[in-house]
């Protein structure tokens, strides 16, 4: 059985940034102008689901539902603030409660990329998902061509299982592959 927190907690990282203090929190209505912000960065939405172009009312949505999913026990939704800035998105979703898995999720705004606290986030989450929430089986998809969200998933301590071939369909229509990474209880 999963052990879903009443609250969704929000966590400190422990992740040397000379940005600042790194959070994982719940989103908030003060996050939808730097999410709308963000999304407007076309490397997003190729690596993502997140579609392009990216309106407010669409980052409003995104906000809004949130605490939605987490009541519901269909997401849990945090923002990365690295120094009381907004930073990326991660989630938990695809929530399967009777075979007690999930799908892992996540991006991150430009200026924010490549300086670990992607990887650093999501070996966070995936603690409080394992050891916390009691999942015992966490997966993450990352484009076959995206190499460095291959390695965030690496170094967060996930293990590569498979290269699922034509697995995605983007909006363009085309079918691209995409590589399966899994962390498991007791692992």
């Amino acid at each position: 059985m999963i052990d879903w927190p009443v609250s969704q907690p929000t966590l400190s990282i422990d992740v040397a940034s000379p940005r600042g203090k790194v959070v994982l929190r719940p989103l908030r209505e003060d996050d939808i102008e730097a999410i709308f912000q963000a999304c407007q960065d076309p490397t997003i939405s190729a690596f993502t689901r997140v579609p392009f172009p990216y309106d407010r009312e669409m980052a409003e949505e995104f906000v809004r539902g949130s605490e939605l999913g987490y009541r519901n026990h269909q997401s849990v939704v945090f923002a990365i603030e690295v120094g009381g800035v907004f930073a990326g998105a991660m989630d938990l979703h695809s929530i399967n409660l009777s075979d007690h898995g999930a799908e892992i999720g996540y991006w991150m705004e430009k200026s924010f990329r490549g300086a670990g606290i992607c990887s650093a986030a999501a070996k966070e989450i995936l603690r409080l998902a394992i050891t916390v929430m009691k999942f015992r089986r966490i997966e993450g998809l990352a484009d076959y061509n995206n190499l460095a969200s291959q390695r965030v998933l690496e170094k967060a301590g996930m293990t590569r299982e498979a290269l699922l071939r034509k697995k995605v369909t983007k909006p363009n229509g085309d079918q691209i592959d995409m590589v399966l990474f899994a962390v498991t209880e007791g692992a």
